[in-house]
Order: C-alpha cells, then structure tokens, then sequence
C-alpha cells in the first residue's frame, strides 16, 4: 500500500497534480483544497495518496490529499455503501472535512443533498454511518488559502469542463453543469477551482 509520494511537483492541474518521484511521475487525482494548498511547480511536496484499484474494467488510480485527516475522512466517506471515489472527491472538493465534521456532528446533512452525486438517501447513509467514525478524526482550524488567480474569457468554459471531467464526470455532465453556472454575471471573474465548487456544491 502506498502511504504517500514525496517529491518534485511537475504540473499543478485543476483537477490534479502530477509529482515526479524516484524519475516516475504519478498522476494524482486530488480535491479542490489539495491543489490549491500545494506549493508552486519545482518545490519538492509529500502527498498522502489513497490507491484505488478497481477490477472491471481494470484501473489503478491514485487520489491524494493535504493531509492524512482529509484522507481518513476520504477512506471513511467511500466505506458507506454506494457512494465511489468519484462522490468522495467530489464532496470533499465541495466542503472541508471541517465542515463535513461539523455538519453530521450536529445532524445537518441537508447542504450535502446540493451537492452533485449526492441525494437525500446518499446524505441520510452519511450522517447515519459516519457519525460516530468522522468525531475520530482530528479537527483542523487552519484557513485555507484560494487561488485567486483570473483565465482569460475563452478558455474559462474549457477550463472548467476539464476539471470536471478530471473529477469523473462526462462531457455531457460538465457541458450541462457549466452553462448552468456560465450565465452568472461573476462567473468570469471566478478562479476556476471556485467554480467547480460553487458547481460541486450546487449553486
């Protein structure tokens, strides 16, 4: 089992990272916070990684996180039946696992039915099984920083249908999911992992 990939950051994607290693360079699905408080292009960076190995059709896949709590978190979310790495990325990217923590703490799993992935059925499945496994999971207060970084207006659109289709998602999907959100006034002005979290959470 891999616990962590430390090395050179060679590409800081919206979706992902890729961190070259031992001259191997893995490809790493992360969330929205992973990327966005992980250093700059050439800094050496330690990713914690879950491995996911799927059997049919056949597929090694390589999630990573910003700490190991994130990724306990992570583990926890995808041990409750039905829900897949996707769903888990995709909440995890939508909120903190702060946030996460607090909400089924105190029994509010409703703002987890905006977002995408995640009905009333999947929400209550979470509050009920992770109640008692996520209070084991240590809190961390710390701000995030955001990138607020700008794209340029014709490649905002493609941006962001990329990283969605990087977090799972088809064409279609993201197609249908950014011209939901295109027709904002800010959307421009938004950095693209805002986006795809203001899309994630369902605004």
């Amino acid at each position: 089992m891999i616990d962590y990939i430390k090395g050179k950051l060679v590409c800081k994607k919206t979706a992902g990272l890729i961190v070259e290693s031992g001259g191997i360079g893995y490809s790493i699905n992360c969330t929205l916070g992973t990327i966005e408080n992980t250093g700059s292009v050439g800094d050496e960076v330690k990713i914690s990684v879950h491995l996911n190995i799927k059997d049919n059709p056949f597929s090694v896949t390589l999630y990573g996180f910003r700490d190991e709590n994130e990724r306990e978190c992570f583990r926890q979310i995808i041990s409750v039946s039905g829900i897949g790495p996707k769903t888990g990325l995709s909440i995890l990217s939508a909120i903190s696992y702060n946030e996460l923590i607090d909400m089924i703490s105190k029994g509010n799993y409703h703002p987890l039915t905006s977002i995408s992935g995640v009905g009333k059925k999947t929400a209550e499945r979470l509050a009920v099984e992770l109640k008692d496994k996520l209070g084991k999971i240590e809190s961390d207060t710390q701000s995030a920083s955001v990138n607020t970084g700008k794209l340029g207006e014709l490649g905002k659109a493609s941006e962001v249908i990329g990283a969605l289709m990087a977090l799972g998602y088809n064409r279609l999907e993201a197609d249908k999911m950014v011209r939901a959100i295109s027709s904002r006034s800010d959307f421009m002005d938004m950095p693209t992992e805002s986006a795809v979290r203001e899309i994630l959470r369902g605004k």
